[in-house]
């Protein structure tokens, strides 16, 4: 039978290698992005929602009172 070569791991062989640290300078100080005037894109996405879903209900008042008479605001 083949001789096999020995494998590293739990039965022996090179210890693991050390992690390799970052040359990379580590930066002084750090700019804070001062908070620009307006709205937010939390309250921008909850105004458009508000608008949306009362733009829907408008309009299918309307198709049901132009199809069935059974609307709230547009009865014919």
């Amino acid at each position: 039978m083949a001789k096999s070569t020995p494998r590293g791991g739990a039965r022996g062989g090179q210890p693991a290698r050390a992690v390799a640290k970052s040359k990379k300078p580590a930066a002084a100080e750090v700019e804070v992005a001062e908070d620009t005037p307006g709205m937010g894109i939390d309250a921008g996405l909850a105004v458009f929602t508000t608008v949306a879903l009362l733009a829907a209900l408008v309009l299918m008042d309307m198709l049901h009172g132009h199809l069935n008479q059974s609307g709230f605001l547009f009865k014919d």
